[in-house]
Formats: C-alpha cells, structure tokens, sequence
C-alpha cells in the first residue's frame, strides 16, 4: 500500500506533461469574468490611493515644512 504523505518520485519517465491548446469560454461567460475581474480590483484601487496619499502627505509635511521655514513664505509671494 503506498503512503499519501510520502513524496512522490522525480523520476521522469512516470509524470505526464500537459499542453493546453484551446480554451472555449462563451463570448457571454467571458464578459462575466471581465466584469468581476474589474469590480474586484475596485478596493485595490482605493487602498493604492490611500497608500500614495500618505506617501504625499509625509513628502508635503517634510519638504513643504523646510520650504516654509527657510524663507519660502506663500504669503510672502503675493506681495
């Protein structure tokens, strides 16, 4: 009797190789997997947007903050 949790052999000659040629997904079928595909990208989207805003935010508040403390007054520019 074989053992399930032993490792299977590497030897050559016993794994089969598998080409997929053809793929016949109805023209319907696949509109459905595009739409979830985008729907499920959606919360993706917005946690990059949060991440890249307060990435924003720290270069803001260090570069901004030395602009404003070596002179660089906005207030100062409308005058």
């Amino acid at each position: 009797m074989n053992n399930p949790y032993e490792s299977p052999s590497a030897d050559v000659s016993t794994t089969t190789r598998t080409v997929i040629t053809d793929i016949d997904i109805p023209f319907g079928r696949l509109i459905v997997i595009m739409l979830k595909t985008m729907l499920a990208s959606i919360p993706a989207v917005i946690v990059m947007y949060a991440i890249m805003g307060a990435i924003a935010l720290v270069i803001v508040l260090l570069f901004g903050g030395a602009a404003l403390m070596s002179g660089l007054n906005p207030e100062a520019l409308g005058k």
